[in-house]
This record gives C-alpha cells, sequence and structure tokens, in this order.
C-alpha cells in the first residue's frame, strides 16, 4: 500500500494521522460513498483520542495507531469497490431491456465481441437479450414493455418445450448477473450462446389438432 511509503518506519501517532489524512485525500476515497467514509474516518480518530497518552509515543501506541489506519484503508478499498461495480451495473440495467429497436444480429454480434474481451457479464446479459429478441423476431415471445427475464423463459418455454428447462437456467442466470450481484463466467457466456444457436434452429411445438367428432344427428344415427 502507499498509505507508509513516506511515513517513517517507526511513525508516532501524529504521524500516522498525517499519513492516513494523506492517502484518505485522493479522489478516490472522495468518490466512495461519503456518510460510511466519514463515520470510519471519525472512528479512528475518535480512537486516537482514547490512546494518545501524555508522552504521544510508546511502541504499543504506535502499532495500534497503524493497525487502525489500514483497516481504515481496507474499508475504504472495499467502499470504492462497492460503489465502482454499482455504478457500472446502473447503466448496463437500463440498457438490458428485452424489447426495443436493436435486431438479435447486432445484439449477437455485441455479445461475441463481450466474449472475445472476456467480458463474461456483459456476454451473458447481451447474449440472453439476442436470445429473447430472435424469439419475438419468429413470434415465439410476446414484446411487450417491462417484459421479465423469467416471463419471457416462460412463454419460450410453451413454444419450445424441449429447451424450457434450458430457458428457465439462462433466465435465472440473467437474473443473477443483471440484478444480484453474481459474477458470471465463461462456461455462463457459452451456455448463452449454445441456447440461442439451439433455439433458432428449434421448430416450435405444433398445437394438437382438434378433433371435431359428429354428433349423432350429424351422422345419420
Amino acid at each position: 500500500m502507499t498509505l507508509l511509503a513516506g511515513a517513517p518506519l517507526a511513525p508516532g501517532a501524529d504521524e500516522a494521522r498525517r499519513a492516513a489524512e494523506r492517502e484518505l485525500a485522493k479522489q478516490v476515497y472522495r468518490d466512495a460513498e461519503p456518510g460510511l467514509l466519514q463515520r470510519a474516518w471519525d472512528a479512528v480518530l475518535d480512537a486516537l483520542s482514547r490512546i494518545q497518552g501524555p508522552s504521544g509515543g510508546g511502541v504499543l501506541q504506535v502499532v495500534v495507531v497503524v493497525l487502525l489506519v489500514l483497516a481504515v484503508v481496507v474499508v475504504v478499498a472495499l467502499l470504492v469497490r462497492r460503489t465502482g461495480a454499482a455504478a457500472r451495473r446502473a447503466p448496463a440495467a437500463q440498457e438490458a431491456g428485452l424489447t426495443g429497436p436493436v435486431d438479435a444480429e447486432a445484439l449477437r454480434r455485441e455479445a461475441a465481441r463481450a466474449a472475445r474481451e472476456e467480458r463474461w457479464d456483459d456476454a451473458v446479459v447481451v447474449g440472453f437479450r439476442a436470445l429473447v429478441r430472435g424469439l419475438q423476431e419468429r413470434d415465439l415471445v410476446g414484446a411487450a414493455p417491462g417484459l421479465t427475464a423469467a416471463e419471457a423463459a416462460r412463454e419460450a418455454g410453451r413454444a419450445l418445450p424441449d429447451l424450457a428447462p434450458r430457458l428457465r437456467a439462462v433466465a435465472d442466470l440473467f437474473d443473477g448477473v443483471l440484478y444480484g450481484g453474481r459474477r458470471a463466467t465463461r462456461e455462463d457466456a457459452g451456455s448463452v450462446a449454445s441456447l440461442d444457436r439451439t433455439a433458432t434452429t428449434t421448430r416450435p411445438a405444433r398445437p394438437a389438432p382438434t378433433v371435431t367428432r359428429p354428433t349423432a344427428q350429424g351422422a345419420g344415427l
């Protein structure tokens, strides 16, 4: 960590405090969630005020100060990672609707590009959109605004019953990656792309023909 790079090997409490302040003044920490960051820093200051004795030094005091500062940096780093991931996920959620003007082939190209770049989350989300859009283009799934992944899977499963379990599985995967914080893998992206290819070449099930039985009068009995 860069926290103690410019500090003495055995800093006093005041020097440790200044090193922490320099570290936490960086932009990446200011971009973190302000309320939680402030509470963490306040806790460190409170702890410093409790342990700082008249001498202002001592090996135990220095060790405690350094551990407290390191703890704050770890907490803040986790906050930055969490808020950064949420910020990246928000635009994706806005663009992940299952209806819209983009056709299935364009979405498939985008998903394939994401897979080549090993962006597995994007490959899964966009790949599922391509799957649903392809089924919509064949009139096997409705295109009503607000269509959910589960609804699309149910509709598609009725038209393609042999694929129903796989459709439900990739719908759950889509929701987990987009909304549940799940991290997709290469295998996940491959499963979505494989199902899309299979669905494209699978003929929909035909409803059983309705047999009209003649009445007794119509049969001449």
